[in-house]
This record gives structure tokens, C-alpha cells and sequence, in this order.
């Protein structure tokens, strides 16, 4: 059974779709999502049984681990290939089923060897470093007796391989200019014009309301002297998580200001309703208990230890006098300061005196 033959006009119709949808990524896009329309322009119009994503997982020695990430398989012709699950191979003895995705891996190129029945007939290479994750192989599987691969389908591919290495790394460099490593969530320049843009929406939409939150991790220099700055470290990774966990997922965003100062922003919402999600906030920081380590970030067992925030609220609204973002921020920091004056671990509204 030959494979049903493509079109190459159609598929240059569809790379065109697919171009103005990888230009329209944004930070937030997963890299794994990215390969959606790939895949299905390999299995629908390149007109495979079977197409599937892998992350390089990792190389050991002469083995080399594929993750399968994504495989659209809907008449269930690759059991082999379960999401989630690893593909082991060996570099000088591979299997049969997987030679296409070894040699794409080793040469860097697209691979497409004829493989009768189960087993990638085209694999395409897709570079990343590893700080954004590693290399990706995507590809299709036509499972008859004769792949039938054309030369335009490896130019496609060849072209989808360029694109998205070349994109992604462009993305994924942006995210990276922009978000606190350590936390995880927006740096200090991200969410300081995060907040600078809200201010100046208000200069055209004067009837709604937002506000900006600062906390500080109470007596986080003690944490530091008493378990070390690697301790210190894992506070804030995990502050960081609790925060964004918290936030919705519509109209609030999180960032690190500075050491252990953290700015929230709260679109379209009173103070009112920003005080009790703060204080919800608040209170869940005060009950989670965070695991002790010694000084080398060995951790020491079943040794816990708990810590507070104080926070200061501003709300930004058309009589509030707020003109720029720094005046917001003060308000807020000053908000913050009376929190730490009247005791810590707890959260404030700014008033005018």
C-alpha cells in the first residue's frame, strides 16, 4: 500500500499559516505547543498515519533518550509511541523503528529512510539549547509497505525545522530577559512597566480601578544568618510559586522588585477585593512550612520552619493622584511600611495622611 500522495501547493498554502502563527507567539507560549500545527500539517497534509513529537531527554554514554511529548495516532497504529514515555536508544546499534530519529539526532538534518511498516519514515531536527529545554525531533509515520517520501515534503520540513528553531530561540530569549530566574516570576524592569502600562491605561479609561500590592518577607535576613543564603534561596523559589499560584489567571501579575520585596498588580479590582485576596495570600504564606536545609542546601530530613509577609496596598483610580508608576509604587511601599511599624504579618491599605 502506497502512501495517499500530497500536494505541494497545499502544503505551501498551510507553511504560510503556520509562519503567521509562530510570528504571533508570545512569551507565554509553551515550546510543546508550538509543534501543534507542524503536527498536524505531517499527519493531514503531508497525509501520514501517524505524527509525533520527542523531546531530547537526555545521552547517556551511547544511548540516547527520546521523551514523546505529542503523538496524533488515531487509528492507534504506534502503541510504542505513549505520551509521556521514553524511547531508549543506542547509537551503535539502534532499532529498526527508530533509525530516522537516530540520524536526524546524529547529522542535525532531516532524516527520511524508508521504514516498512511501524516506524517514522521522515524526522526533522530541531535545535535548541539546553537552557531552553534541548533539541526536538518531530516527524511522520506512513505505516504501509512504501513511504513514498517527497522532495518537497523534506523541504517542508527542512523549512518548519528553520522557522521554529529560529523563533523559539527568539521567544525563549525574551522570556528570559524578562523573568526573575530564581522565583520564576516577572524581574524588577518587567513588572515596574507592567505597571507603568495600567497607569496609563487610566489616562483613557478613568472609571475603572486596579491595584498594586508590595510585600516583603518578614525577617528574611534572618533566615539568611541563621540557615544560609542557599536556605534563603529556596524561600524565595517558593514564595515565588505560591504567588503565582495565587494569582488569577486573567487580569493579575506577579514580580520580584528587589531581594524580598515582591510587587503584585490587581487590574480592574477595588481595594476592597484586594485586600481580602492579599490577606488570603498573607495567611497562606504564614501556614506553609518550608523544609530546613544545612548550609551546602542538603536537607536536613523532617527539620521545618514557617515565615510572614507584611504587605501595603495602593488602589490607582481617577481621584487617586496617581500619575505615574513610581508614585504608585511608593504608595504601596509605604502601605508596606506602616504593616512593618504595627507589627508584621499583615497587610495595610494606603491612606492619605
Amino acid at each position: 500500500m502506497k502512501k495517499h500522495t500530497s500536494d505541494a501547493k497545499i502544503i505551501l498554502n498551510h507553511l504560510g499559516r503556520l509562519f503567521a502563527f509562530l510570528k504571533d507567539l508570545d512569551d507565554n507560549t509553551g515550546i510543546d505547543e508550538s509543534f501543534s500545527q507542524p503536527l498536524e500539517i505531517i499527519r493531514k497534509t503531508m497525509m501520514f498515519d501517524v505524527s509525533v513529537l520527542y523531546r531530547v531527554s537526555n545521552i547517556i554514554e551511547n544511548r540516547l533518550i527520546l521523551e514523546v511529548v505529542k503523538v496524533i495516532d488515531p487509528k492507534g497504529l504506534r502503541p510504542d509511541l505513549g505520551e509521556g514515555g521514553k524511547i531508549r536508544l543506542f547509537l551503535d546499534n539502534p532499532d529498526n523503528r527508530y533509525v530516522n530519529e537516530l540520524s536526524a539526532f546524529v547529522n542535525r538534518a532531516v532524516s527520511h529512510e524508508s521504514v516498512p511498516g511501524p516506524g517514522c519514515d521522515i524526522i526533522g531536527y530541531v535545535y535548541l539549547p539546553e537552557s531552553f529545554g534541548g533539541a526536538y525531533l518531530f516527524g511522520g509515520d506512513f505505516c504501509g509497505r512504501e513511504s513514498s517520501v517527497k522532495y518537497y515534503e523534506v523541504a517542508g520540513i527542512e523549512i518548519i525545522c528553520s522557522f521554529l528553531s529560529t523563533l523559539l530561540m527568539k521567544t525563549q530569549f525574551q522570556y528570559q530577559a524578562e523573568i526573575d530566574h530564581l522565583t520564576g516570576l516577572f524581574n524588577s524592569f518587567k513588572i515596574k512597566q507592567k505597571a507603568e502600562i495600567v497607569v496609563r491605561r487610566f489616562e483613557r479609561k478613568p472609571l475603572s480601578s486596579a491595584c498594586l500590592a508590595m510585600g516583603d518577607i518578614d525577617f528574611f535576613k534572618a533566615v539568611n544568618d541563621t540557615y544560609g543564603h542557599i536556605q534563603g534561596d529556596t524561600v524565595l523559589k517558593k514564595t515565588g510559586e505560591i504567588l503565582s499560584s495565587s494569582m488569577r489567571s486573567v487580569f493579575d501579575v506577579a514580580g520580584r522588585y528587589g531581594g524580598e520585596e515582591f510587587l503584585l498588580i490587581f487590574d480592574e479590582t477595588d481595594e476592597d477585593n484586594a485586600f481580602q485576596i492579599v490577606e488570603r495570600l498573607r495567611k497562606t504564606m504564614e501556614a506553609t512550612a518550608f523544609e530546613e536545609t544545612d548550609k551546602t542546601g542538603k536537607r536536613l530530613g523532617h527539620e521545618f520552619f514557617h515565615i510572614t509577609m507584611s504587605f501595603g496596598i495602593a488602589e490607582l483610580t481617577k481621584d487617586s493622584g496617581i500619575k505615574t508608576a513610581a508614585d504608585w509604587v511608593a504608595r504601596a511601599d509605604s502601605a508596606l511600611y506602616e504593616s512593618k511599624r504595627n507589627g508584621r504579618n499583615r497587610t495595610t491599605l494606603y491612606k492619605e495622611i
